[in-house]
């Protein structure tokens, strides 16, 4: 089974795991995207967080496809932006580039179904346990006994962030998931915890001006 990235993991989260149907509105995944990528970075020390601003702190490539091309993106900025900045601007063509990457590797294919006038694109994934991993991953990391992982607990607190809040139905309430990703987001390491809360910011700037795309 394909190791999936964070990036891969909230794409696929976004998506229906048996149908592939969009389960978030493409602005909603975009910005859940743009965090995502950032954390893969994070994670894999190609950067880092100063005063809320992305700072490149290598020039290796991560053999991460999406995380390498965002990488090169912010090393060819002259000035240091804001975490908020990059994930508004990475939001808009992220889907496209994630979802090229993903059907490229034969992790999703690509069906249209046509509903009157509209075509809606679906993307079912080609192995039933490559996208249910995602799910079972942030899950565990909120549901186990023992403390999550950091690619775990930053999956989860990002389903969380962009809506997709129906992982822990039937096990916890909202209140008690909305306790544990406070505990949780104050627990991690204060730059994952600075992209998360920009992933927050930008959706509710989002919502607050009626994108709903």
């Amino acid at each position: 089974m394909r190791r999936l990235t964070l990036v891969d993991s909230v794409f696929l989260l976004g998506h229906d795991e048996f149908t592939g149907k969009p389960v978030l509105t493409r602005t909603m995944l975009g910005i859940g995207l743009g965090g995502a990528v950032l954390c893969d970075l994070l994670l894999a020390d190609r950067i880092t967080v100063e005063r809320k601003k992305i700072q490149p702190i290598s020039h290796l490539p991560t053999g991460m496809d999406t995380a390498d091309q965002v990488l090169s993106r912010i090393r060819a900025e002259r000035d240091k932006h804001l975490i908020r900045a990059w994930v508004d601007h990475l939001r808009d063509d992220l889907p496209e580039i994630v979802t090229a990457n993903l059907l490229r590797d034969g992790v999703v294919s690509h069906e249209i179904d046509r509903v009157l006038l509209r075509r809606i694109h679906r993307y079912p994934p080609v192995d039933l346990l490559t996208s249910t991993s995602a799910r079972s991953h942030a899950r565990s990391a909120v549901l186990g006994r023992t403390r999550p992982d950091p690619h775990s607990a930053s999956l989860a607190l990002l389903a969380w962030t962009i809506g997709v809040d129906d992982l822990y139905e039937g096990e916890l309430d909202r209140a008690q998931v909305r306790k544990w990703m406070d505990e949780t987001t104050r627990a991690m390491p204060r730059r994952i915890a600075d992209v998360i809360s920009g992933v927050e910011a930008v959706g509710a700037a989002v919502v607050y001006t009626g994108d709903r795309r």
